[in-house]
């Protein structure tokens, strides 16, 4: 079964927990294993999508705190704060992946033949550094979903129940082995089922959601001619197939002169 969407509290992964193993696990342990758990599985497919923005000064701004991977970045201008870019005002530009060793001295080359930007960044040290020093940027991410206290989110799915579950009751039995206060084949048994519930939820969510996401993915790939120009529209209706047109397409006769077509 592929990923459908649905998220639930950590709260119900923790009672979940101590009805199987009875593990005593505070919430503050819970919220730390989910979290760590959530990142390795390294599924993009169950991570938060959203855009944020930053303000950049002096040539770097501040990367989100719940960041998990960049997606996208671009140039956010025709705005003087971020009260005016979260409203959707602005113009956005795409930049790329700067390959200059000496990007911090703002350094721009525009010697891009399919996206027509001279705005480049790269990411260290929690800040994200832009070509030029002052302005905004806007960032699509993927983020580990988090609830309104900013406890982690699960994915709904039973497998993902399953697999966070037995994480926590691993992760708990794993300091008690190291006391000898839990039965080795108890631990191993508790260890084997949480490999398996956690491949058996990755892979579930590799999978395409419905058939729509599966034509749309069809639609990006089967491609006579390759659209080297996508990434300057942020990929936007890359979900459309390609239309090709024939000249004398009105002529319902065969015809084996190249001219014809």
């Amino acid at each position: 079964m592929s990923y459908t969407g649905n998220t639930v509290s950590y709260k119900a992964i923790v009672d979940k927990q101590m009805r199987d193993w009875g593990f005593a696990i505070d919430d503050e342990q819970a919220m730390e294993w989910l979290a760590e758990f959530m990142a390795l599985t390294k599924v993009g497919m169950v991570m938060e999508k959203s855009t944020r923005y930053i303000h950049i000064c002096d040539g770097r701004g501040d990367l989100p705190s719940d960041l998990y991977k960049v997606v996208q970045t671009a140039r956010l201008g025709g705005v003087s704060n971020l009260e005016q870019a979260q409203c959707g005002e602005g113009t956005l530009t795409p930049m790329r992946w700067s390959t200059d060793h000496f990007h911090d001295r703002y350094h721009k080359d525009d010697r891009d033949y399919t996206t027509q930007s001279s705005n480049t960044y790269t990411v260290n040290n929690n800040y994200i550094f832009t070509s030029f020093s002052q302005g905004f940027v806007a960032m699509a991410i993927e983020a580990i979903p988090t609830d309104n206290d900013g406890g982690p989110l699960i994915p709904g799915d039973q497998s993902w129940l399953e697999a966070a579950a037995h994480d926590l009751a691993w992760k708990a039995s794993r300091k008690l082995r190291r006391t000898g206060s839990v039965d080795p084949n108890f631990y191993a048994e508790i260890q084997r089922d949480r490999d398996w519930y956690l491949s058996q939820a990755v892979n579930a969510a590799k999978l395409n959601k419905n058939v729509d996401q599966a034509e749309s993915a069809k639609n990006s790939h089967v491609r006579t001619i390759p659209d080297l120009n996508a990434h300057s529209s942020f990929f936007a209706n890359f979900q459309i197939p390609e239309q090709r047109f024939f000249r004398g397409r009105t002529n319902t006769g065969s015809s084996n002169d190249p001219q014809d077509l």
